[in-house]
């Protein structure tokens, strides 16, 4: 069992302090209406529930307390908010009354005092055992469940269902970073020098007798254009006769 949200983040208002209370509990499912919040552990029945704890009221008892954390400001922010009865099933209200009805008192809860959730901003819910609304009066047992996440949902509520023993989902993957251009390759290699004065010498002469065919071939064109105006000029002479 893990938080979703890390307990050592969260500031406690008006509750006991919780941050080295053992996880001994994992919650299951919350199933939210507008009637309240019915929530699913794995120590709520059962093989070793969590005790009743009574109250100040003969008969009466809490089993365990619904704790909202809420970021504010960048900071967490918790507390217990809602106490549940043994055996009851729901509690808390609707979703979009929340700050109406969970930590209305500034004395108490500030700066949670007013601030209601909007649709999928994400919240925070755990359970302590007992009575944690009241700072450490009708604390059960020093024990706490997992730390779970939800995108708070609209005022027609939701479910949402955690496996016993799940992880917290792991943060979104970075984005990946685009791929770096190229580096440029080597230059081109520079042509080799001519090494020897042989080697050059032999060079010129390769030149000179490229240039004595060029010569030739153009001595044969020049004759050959010759001919063909020769041969134009009998054939305009026969017209003009």
């Amino acid at each position: 069992m893990s938080d979703a949200i890390p307990l050592d983040r969260v500031n406690i208002l008006n509750s006991p302090d919780i941050h080295g209370w053992p996880v001994t509990t994992a919650i299951t499912k919350i199933d939210w209406s507008p009637a309240g919040m019915a929530i699913d552990f794995t120590r709520k029945n059962g093989v070793n529930p969590w005790p009743p704890i009574p109250t100040d009221t003969p008969g009466d008892n809490y089993q365990f307390t619904l704790w909202v954390l809420l970021n504010i400001a960048s900071s967490w922010w918790g507390a217990g908010v809602i106490e549940f009865y043994t055996g009851q099933v729901r509690n808390g209200g609707a979703p979009d009354q929340i700050a109406a009805n969970w930590y209305y008192d500034p004395i108490r809860w500030t700066p949670m005092t007013g601030h209601q959730p909007i649709p999928g901003e994400q919240v925070g819910f755990l359970l302590t055992s007992g009575d944690a609304r009241h700072g450490n009066t009708g604390v059960g047992l020093h024990e706490r469940s997992n730390i779970v996440a939800v995108n708070f949902p609209g005022a027609a509520g939701g479910l949402f269902t955690f496996p016993a023993g799940a992880r917290a989902p792991a943060p979104p993957d970075p984005t990946p970073a685009p791929d770096p251009t190229p580096a440029p390759g080597p230059p081109p290699a520079p042509r080799p020098p001519l090494g020897t004065l042989a080697e050059l010498e032999d060079h010129v002469l390769s030149l000179e007798v490229d240039r004595d065919l060029f010569r030739e071939d153009l001595k044969r064109v020049s004759e050959a254009w010759g001919l063909l105006a020769g041969t134009f000029q009998q054939i305009d002479k026969l017209f003009n006769e």
